[in-house]
This record gives structure tokens, C-alpha cells and sequence, in this order.
């Protein structure tokens, strides 16, 4: 087995962060959702408005606690276990392509594209910066990473 490539290319460490950085993440946000297994979520969430100084009769907030009233257990393991498996996948994406591994650039490619589509609908009909900024980061990868492929004649 080969040893770590430490790459000096920025585009390719900016990829390795990005996708390391939502890993852990995703990670932390799957664990946290198996801590609400048999917990009161709409209380929760109550308390937590409190806390933050929301307007308990906010529209928005009765919209929240009705759709989390009717949550169950088995769907908050659903989610979670969801989320911790696209966490692994997002580290795997950035330990392949820390190890310079080719299966990690086609991996990265083909689960990166696959976000593609549903980002252009979303820019499309929501006209959201957060979403153009998904959009735009996600083809960088990429065509950075098809880029890096060919240079490479790697196929």
C-alpha cells in the first residue's frame, strides 16, 4: 500500500476539506439525531425557540412543532442511520483522495454529479444564493477532479 500523497495542489486539498469537513458533520448531526430516539421532540424544540428568544405564536415555529409532533422513532433512526452512512461516504471520498486513489476521484465524481441536477432545479425555481453557491462549488469538483483524470490518462 502506498503512503499518503501530500499534495501540493490547492484544488485537490480544497476537495479533501471540503468533503472531510462534511463528514464529520454529517457524522455529528447523525449522532446527535439518534439522541432524540424516545424523546419528546416537539418539547425539545419548544424549549429550544424559548431559549432562543422566538415568538412562541410564530408561524413558522407551529409549522416546525407540528411536523416534528408527528415524527416517530423509527423514522429518527431513518434519518440518522442516513445520515451517518452519507457521512462515511463523504470521509471516504476524502481519505481516497488523500491517498491520491483513482477509484476516490470517480467516486467523488460520480456522487458529486449526482447532486447536479437537483441543485440547477433548485437555482432555477428558488433563485436562493445558498443554492447557486452549492451548484457552483459542486462543479468545480467535478470538472476539477474529470480535469485531473485526463491529465493523468488514468481511465
Amino acid at each position: 500500500m502506498r503512503d499518503p500523497i501530500v499534495s501540493k495542489d490547492r484544488g485537490l486539498r480544497f476537495i479533501i476539506a471540503l468533503k472531510a469537513l462534511g463528514g464529520v458533520l454529517f457524522l455529528l448531526f447523525g449522532l446527535g439525531v439518534f439522541a432524540l430516539i424516545d424523546k419528546d421532540i416537539s418539547d425539545l424544540a419548544e424549549g429550544a425557540a424559548d431559549s432562543l428568544g422566538i415568538d412562541p405564536e410564530n408561524h413558522y415555529l407551529a409549522q416546525l412543532l407540528g411536523w416534528l409532533t408527528g415524527i416517530s422513532p423509527k423514522q429518527i433512526v431513518t434519518i440518522g442511520l442516513v445520515t451517518v452512512l452519507y457521512s462515511a461516504l463523504l470521509l471516504t471520498m476524502a481519505w481516497g483522495l488523500h491517498l491520491g486513489r483513482i477509484w476516490a476521484d470517480w467516486l467523488t465524481i460520480g456522487a458529486t454529479g449526482l447532486f447536479i441536477p437537483v441543485e440547477l432545479y433548485k437555482v432555477v425555481w428558488s433563485l436562493r444564493f445558498t443554492y447557486g453557491v452549492a451548484l457552483a462549488v459542486n462543479v468545480f469538483i467535478v470538472w476539477y477532479l474529470i480535469r485531473r483524470r485526463i491529465r493523468s490518462s488514468s481511465f
